[in-house]
């Protein structure tokens, strides 16, 4: 078997990635507009970005969680169903722009994925709002993973137009 705990290791400091494009594409999706999934999205979105802000070496996570496991071979066929998708997409993205990946700019990250998650629990009133903030966390969470400094960039420049959209609009 392999457990979470296994998973993460794997990709060490490079986890607090995938950990962010587990709730964000939830948010993003038609799942976005059930009640209270914005609020439990924005919630482990705030707790991974955060220790991520607190430049930990490796998310922590409930042992209850990091103990849950897969049998190797369900594993084993997750990846090649997910290959052919992965194969297009890594031809879009690659290491670039790395300083934008270390600190102190990884902090800004952080920082921006906490701040699109607490732009969540008021946009959870309406319907499919949370969309924008999900979209830039999820753009900051696989530019973690793929090491491109360009899609944090474009994150981080979506998460300021969702910040200053309210904004405008009153004005």
């Amino acid at each position: 078997t392999v457990s979470f705990s296994d998973l993460l290791g794997v990709f060490g400091q490079r986890s607090f990635g995938p950990l962010l494009l587990v709730p964000a594409p939830i948010a993003v999706g038609p799942t976005g507009a059930i009640p209270g999934m914005s609020l439990l999205t924005g919630a482990i979105i705030i707790v991974v970005a955060g220790q991520l802000l607190l430049q930990r070496d490796q998310p922590w996570l409930p042992k209850r969680l990091t103990s849950v496991s897969f049998s190797r071979d369900k594993v084993s066929f997750a990846m090649a169903k997910a290959k052919p998708y992965l194969g297009r997409i890594d031809g879009l993205l690659m290491p670039r722009l790395k300083f934008m990946l270390v600190p102190p700019a990884a902090q800004g990250i952080a920082m921006g994925a906490i701040l699109m998650a607490l732009s969540m629990f008021p946009l959870a009133l309406l319907p499919f709002a949370v969309a924008v903030p999900g979209t830039a966390v999820l753009l900051l969470g696989v530019s973690l993973v793929t090491q491109d400094g360009l899609l944090a960039i474009l994150g981080l420049g979506i998460a300021a137009v969702a910040l200053a959209l309210p904004l405008v609009l009153l004005v």
